[in-house]
């Protein structure tokens, strides 16, 4: 179960999450620890369920099962934090996964997350952005510079003027690391929105990186 509230990243540890700056306005349920997998608790064991390969819980009907409940729990977690008048008064914008729109592993948890999470209410849930080629994600290994993911990233403009913004854009992803594709993606709205339009990050998890243990370091380089 999903804490009852959210947490803003603050001064305290905005450092972990290097690409952020005191202006910007992150907010997150959970704890990620990195390094752990499973072992790192109920956090990690989401959002590995989340994560899991659109391929993989095809194939695999008992991991599509915890994949469909990961999306559940944090849809209701949602939906508990978040005010019915909050909701409707912004506009929700999933943060695009690292596969493009008709790619195999194209994954839609995120926005299949906003609209159960706020089934019902009149909130503005839109996929402003969609990255126009697919690229390895950065847990893979092969990070893309900010300018990389910058020149993906394209802004949806036949959903950007469907209808008016609302008071403000959340974008929502499920792990907060180090703010890269966060600061990406609200720069590349800054170019289209009014100008002042506040945005903010909502993340299921933000990373956590546990110190390391002297006979845990050598795992770790090999």
């Amino acid at each position: 179960m999903l804490p009852d509230r959210l947490t803003w990243v603050d001064e305290t540890n905005r450092a972990q999450h290097n690409f952020l700056g005191e202006g910007d306005r992150c907010c997150h349920f959970g704890e990620y620890f990195a390094y752990k997998g499973y072992q790192g608790g109920g956090t990690n064991q989401l959002i590995f369920n989340f994560k899991i390969k659109p391929s993989v819980a095809a194939a695999n009907p008992a991991r599509g099962a915890w994949k469909e409940r990961a999306i559940a729990e944090i849809a209701a977690g949602l939906r508990r934090v978040v005010t019915r008048e909050n909701a409707e008064q912004l506009t929700w914008v999933p943060v695009p996964p690292s596969k493009a729109v008709g790619d195999v592993e194209y994954d839609n948890r995120l926005i299949r997350t906003l609209t159960t999470a706020f089934a019902g209410y009149n909130a503005d849930v839109r996929l402003l952005l969609r990255q126009n080629a697919s690229a390895e994600g950065d847990h893979a290994g092969n990070r893309l510079s900010p300018d990389e993911l910058t020149q993906l990233l394209e802004v949806d403009h036949a959903a950007l003027t469907a209808e008016p913004l609302r008071q403000g854009i959340i974008l929502f992803d499920d792990v907060l690391t180090t703010g890269k594709h966060f600061k990406c993606c609200e720069g590349r709205l800054r170019e289209v929105v009014p100008a002042g339009m506040p945005i903010v990050g909502v993340f299921v998890a933000r990373r956590v990186i546990p110190p390391v243990a002297a006979d845990e370091f050598d795992d770790l380089t090999e």
